[in-house]
């Protein structure tokens, strides 16, 4: 009576919990439906249980009949399988992830000359590429207006360019260049809503599409349906690592829409519409350079790729 997957499966594609049963005494013991009708329909059952252990799934007294507790016995087992599987390939993903991340943030790290100013620059939140920071060599408070100068239209096609070196910001070379007109025609509403969700693009084609890490874990996403690798968590070890910091920058972080404050700039509020005074040059440039950083640690993820 053990019942293989793939007899499951078949039996599954019944639609009520009755025909289930049929249709899996068929399967496993050849008999027809007729035959099948004469027997003990509640020892069957006992003896199903019995011989795949859904003891502790099936529940009998919580069911219209034997046949629907019998098959949500066979599925809850199923999910309880692979909420299992899932845990243990999560927590290997964890720590590969974690790892390849910190090596990440050492590399970024050792690029950078002024570690206090890079802090306190996050503290503003900005988080720049160690270039781009390096250029820079006035006081934190002098940052902002020295950014806004230096951050000319061929500039920033010029830092663009070294992201579509990578496959992630490659397949998304026409979100790229669209966002770069949209700064040249001063369009910043609609440069800001196309960088925030190619920073999250970036994020999920690293992580499980280039599959950087061995662990594979996107076939239990599909079982799970879960998007689970979010820019909040990516970003938020990457904070841990490379500014000490336990917070991700308000900009990232979810916001109740009834605190927003207009002009803002929040990738919550402004992804769901709530936002619509926040397109200055600005946040334009705070998201255009974490985008930035993000490629930087992105490229040191993706080296053993290359």
């Amino acid at each position: 009576m053990t019942v293989k997957r793939e007899v499951l499966e078949e039996a599954e594609r019944e639609g009520s919990s009755r025909e289930f049963f049929f249709k899996l005494m068929e399967l496993l013991s050849g008999l027809s439906r007729k035959e099948i009708k004469e027997l003990n329909h509640e020892k069957l059952v006992k003896e199903i249980v019995k011989a795949n252990r859904l003891e502790e799934f099936f529940f009998p007294s919580k069911s219209k009949n034997i046949y629907s507790a019998l098959r949500k016995a066979f599925r809850q087992k199923l999910r309880s399988e692979v909420e299992k599987e899932w845990e243990k390939k999560l927590k290997n993903w964890r720590e590969e992830f974690e790892e390849k991340l910190h090596r990440a943030a050492s590399k970024y790290l050792l690029n950078v000359e002024n570690w206090e100013l890079m802090r306190e620059l996050y503290r503003r939140e900005w988080l720049l590429p160690s270039e781009v920071l390096n250029s820079f060599k006035g006081e934190a408070e002098e940052f902002e207006e020295w950014i806004e100068k230096v951050s000319t239209v061929e500039f920033l096609e010029k830092r663009a360019k070294k992201w579509l070196e990578l496959p992630p910001f490659k397949r998304r070379e026409k979100i790229v260049k669209d966002i770069l007109k949209a700064y040249r025609l001063n369009c910043l509403e609609l440069g800001i809503y196309g960088l925030f969700p190619l920073s999250e693009g970036v994020v999920w084609d690293t992580f499980v599409k280039e599959n950087t890490l061995e662990a594979d874990i996107e076939t239990l996403i599909r079982k799970r349906n879960r998007k689970f690798v979010t820019i909040q968590y990516a970003v938020k070890l990457i904070v841990e690592r490379v500014f000490s910091e336990g917070e991700i920058p308000p900009f990232l972080d979810w916001h109740p829409f009834v605190d927003y404050r207009e002009g803002t700039l929040n990738r919550h509020a402004i992804q769901h519409g709530v936002a619509v005074n926040f397109g200055n040059r600005k946040n334009f440039l705070k998201l255009f350079y974490f985008v930035d950083f993000l490629s930087e640690i992105t490229g040191y993820l993706l080296e053993s790729k290359r």
